[in-house]
């Protein structure tokens, strides 16, 4: 259903909408629904055109009438969109849409009873397009014209000024059926199209929302964590191991000789190099654990309820196995390693900015006996 709704949406709407650059998805909502009503209300002024002339037994002059009502809203409904596609002007587009209509209805008005009009009801659609396709402000506007129009007519039948009724009482009930009929269907339209827009905006939202603090929080370029989201996640095993006393330590990574590497074959082999060591360190690490990139190639793992030495030292040992075989890059094959230090909570340290730079001091004790092969 989805994607017969989108396909629908694709070949029928999209290639009304304006090429207005740097729309948001709300400019591009209001558009669509606008197209959507347009498009809409052309349909149904031909279903409406083809039961009056065909079903219904109207007197020559009401088939008149609504060939009229029906060339001035088709007119008004191309026009609004085109004016629409070709100037992105909206305001303009459904103003000019219902201004005819309005014209139109009023002419239908006018010809049916004035005041008593089964077509008066429909006049509620106008305040209503213009609120969701347009503003609140024009859906003001619209009310007010609408409501001084009623109290036109009201004054009119208070000075006993008739109407002429091309309706005959044998379709009267039809054509206050009709006038019911055309408002509510209107009012169901664009309750069920705005709750439809308004959950896909919602998930848009939310995909857009969840994107911008997945950047906010991993690194660009290997995407694991980054510095700031792994102090939070430090700040947060600090408040468990108080609350719960739940251990925890930090691991410090430097790769040796990257620099080299940078400056030999150039930065984009060094990138290669750091989303490759990111990906084995996340390949070798619990689902728990965090893994981040500090800044340059510097990474960081906080193990989560581990402080036994020993059991560090096994952990140090695996991930220094783990960047044994070498890395291919461009049908060259790089030999890395990385010096690994180390902090335990609360040990060394009983904040994060402890802990990190115990853990750094570890790792450079670590690369002071480093020895190149």
């Amino acid at each position: 259903m989805t994607n017969r709704r989108a396909s629908l949406k694709k070949a029928l709407i999209d290639p009304w909408l304006p090429r207005r650059p740097g729309s948001t998805n709300i400019q591009k909502y209001r558009d669509q629904f606008v197209i959507s009503t347009l498009l809409s209300t052309f349909l149904f002024i031909v279903i409406a055109t083809a039961l009056n002339h065909f079903l219904f037994n109207f007197s020559a002059s009401g088939k008149t009438l609504f060939g009229i009502f029906s060339v001035l809203t088709s007119v008004g409904t191309v026009s609004a969109m085109m004016i629409l596609k070709l100037t992105g002007r909206r305001s303009l587009a459904l103003n000019l849409f219902i201004c005819t209509l309005g014209a139109a209805l009023l002419l239908i008005t006018l010809q049916s009873g004035g005041l008593h009009s089964p077509a008066n009801p429909s006049a509620i659609i106008f305040p209503v397009l213009a609120t969701m396709g347009i503003s609140a402000r024009a859906g003001l506007i619209w009310t007010l014209l609408i409501f001084i129009t009623g109290c036109l007519l009201f004054y009119a039948d208070l000075q006993g000024i008739h109407f002429d009724n091309f309706i005959t009482q044998e379709n009267l009930g039809f054509a206050v059926f009709s006038g019911l009929f055309t408002a509510n269907s209107f009012i169901i339209f664009i309750i069920i199209y705005s709750d439809i827009s308004l959950r896909t905006l919602r998930i848009r939202f939310e995909d857009e929302h969840n994107r911008y603090i997945h950047l906010a929080l991993h690194d660009s370029l290997t995407g694991i964590a980054n510095r700031r989201h792994f102090i939070n996640e430090i700040e947060r095993a600090i408040f468990n191991a108080k609350l719960v006393g739940t251990p925890f330590s930090v691991l410090f990574f430097d790769l040796n000789h990257f620099k080299k590497i940078n400056d030999s074959v150039g930065h984009h082999i060094g990138d290669g190099v750091l989303i490759e060591f990111a990906k084995r360190l996340r390949e070798n690490t619990r689902a728990s654990d965090i893994v981040a990139r500090l800044g340059g190639d510097e990474f960081s793992i906080l193990l989560l309820g581990l402080n036994d030495i020993d059991v560090i030292t096994q952990k140090i040992s695996s991930y220094a196995a783990t960047l044994l075989p070498p890395i291919h890059i461009e049908n060259e094959e790089y030999q890395i390693s990385a010096s690994i230090g180390y902090a335990i909570y609360p040990k060394h340290g009983s904040d994060y900015e402890s802990l990190l730079k115990a853990a750094d001091q570890n790792m450079y004790a670590a690369k002071r006996s480093f020895q190149p092969s």
